[in-house]
């Protein structure tokens, strides 16, 4: 039963870093600029540095447009933590031999295993709500 736990569990993580790693890079591709542009030759930094309000009004209309994707990776991230949380505990329990040996570490494993994937559960489910209510 825990092979099928991790195997849906890796399937997220592989799938939501894959939406991860494409929401980074479209968001660091540059759009084409037009020869006309007078700020073509500028960096990005120096736009932000300036304030400028076009530029950071493209940047958060840009990043509003991705905002599907990464709410999708992130929702997927908090599903494959919450299926890696049983595996883990049963792992525990294997190695400490059914609780009569070395109950200590595992025990230990066990709790980090809870404490860590609902601490990833809540600040993903966080993120998702922070990133909707800026668009709100």
């Amino acid at each position: 039963m825990w092979d099928i736990k991790c195997i849906a569990a890796a399937m997220c993580f592989a799938t939501s870093n894959i939406l991860f790693a494409v929401h980074t890079s479209r968001l660091l591709l540059r759009p084409n600029r037009t020869d006309d542009d007078e700020e073509e030759d500028k960096s990005s930094f120096e736009l932000w540095k300036e304030l400028n309000p076009t530029h950071i009004q493209e940047q958060w209309a840009r990043m509003s447009e991705e905002r599907p994707i990464m709410a999708s990776a992130s929702l997927l991230n908090v599903v494959a933590w919450f299926l890696m949380i049983g595996p883990l505990l049963q792992s525990a329990w294997v190695l400490s031999r059914g609780g009569r040996r070395l109950v200590g570490p595992h025990v230990l494993l066990a709790l980090l295993a809870v404490c860590g994937g609902l601490v990833e559960l809540l600040a993903r489910l966080f993120y998702v709500g922070m990133m909707n209510a800026a668009q709100w």
